[in-house]
């Protein structure tokens, strides 16, 4: 396990060239928001396969879309630079509750690791990419083995790596903000033995060898993220933490800024993702 530590992070970001195709929107479900969408660049430098990155919206499980502006400014961004993006949509609180979302996300997973290699993309290279409660939902598919077993996959063999950004959901039992503490109780309830099953830090202690690499992601203006974040990293085998100051700014500000980065390619932060991505290498 290694910790990084950005001591300032450039807050401007920069503009996309948006050349990636308009996206190909597919249904894994059979409810509307039980979709996604493909993002291919235009531009292919040769045949081989592409790496392939799943963007999880985060917005408290309740709140969020695929298809909102910053969301397709991360996914075109992303395959303009070499990869097969796929930002993926998942039913939202209050219309279901845990597990629905993370069951979404796994099916949603599982249609790419069937299907992606049909737009370009590589099957054995497929990486999650999520922030806040995105980053609770792809940390969970990927050490919580049974949501993949249900489609005959296991995380490290359907995923290469994870990118969990800025949450403080890692264990919903010790979850401290009172705003915090209502969003899981609107979602998943009260139940101890609930919170547990939801909760990755749970599950990555219980099968950390089962667990594929992770790049953690915090604010350092956001203290219960940092500590739920050292702690997932501390369980994990294969771990980087990044911990990102942005001075000056509040807690919410901060959290916010550190998902707008992820579009500037200049980013210290982006940067180490993207070479996450190109450098690791297939999974079994």
């Amino acid at each position: 396990m290694r910790r990084v530590l950005i001591l300032a992070m450039v807050v401007l970001t920069v503009a996309a060239n948006a050349l990636a195709r308009e996206p190909d929107e597919v249904f894994y479900g059979d409810d509307p928001k039980q979709s996604l969408n493909v993002y291919v660049p235009a531009a292919i430098a040769n045949d081989r396969p592409l790496p392939v990155v799943i963007w999880v919206h985060g917005g408290g499980w309740r709140h969020g879309d695929k298809d909102n502006r910053a969301g397709i400014h991360l996914c075109q961004t992303w395959a303009d630079t070499g990869f097969v993006v796929v930002g993926l949509d998942y039913r939202l609180t209050p219309d279901v509750v845990h597990p629905a979302h993370i069951e979404d996300v796994a099916a949603g997973i599982a249609w790419v690791h069937g299907s992606i290699a049909r737009h370009g993309g590589d099957p054995k290279r497929v990486f999650l990419l999520g922030h806040s409660a995105g980053a609770h939902l792809v940390a969970l598919v990927a050490t919580a083995p049974k949501f993949l077993e249900r489609h005959k996959l296991t995380p490290k063999q359907a995923i290469a790596g994870v990118m969990p950004i800025d949450t403080a959901s890692y264990d919903l039992t010790t979850a401290g903000t009172p705003v915090v503490r209502r969003m899981i109780a609107d979602a998943f309830g009260d139940d101890p033995a609930t919170l547990a099953d939801a909760s990755p830090l749970v599950h990555a202690k219980r099968n950390p060898d089962r667990c594929p690499p992770f790049v953690i992601a915090a604010v350092q203006q956001r203290p219960e993220a940092v500590r739920e974040s050292e702690a997932l990293d501390a369980a994990l085998p294969s771990s980087t933490l990044v911990v990102a100051d942005y001075p000056r700014m509040g807690q919410l500000v901060a959290h916010g800024m550190i998902a707008r980065d992820l579009v500037d390619l200049d980013n210290a932060l982006t940067k180490q993702l993207l070479a996450f991505v190109r450098d690791t290498p297939p999974s079994p």
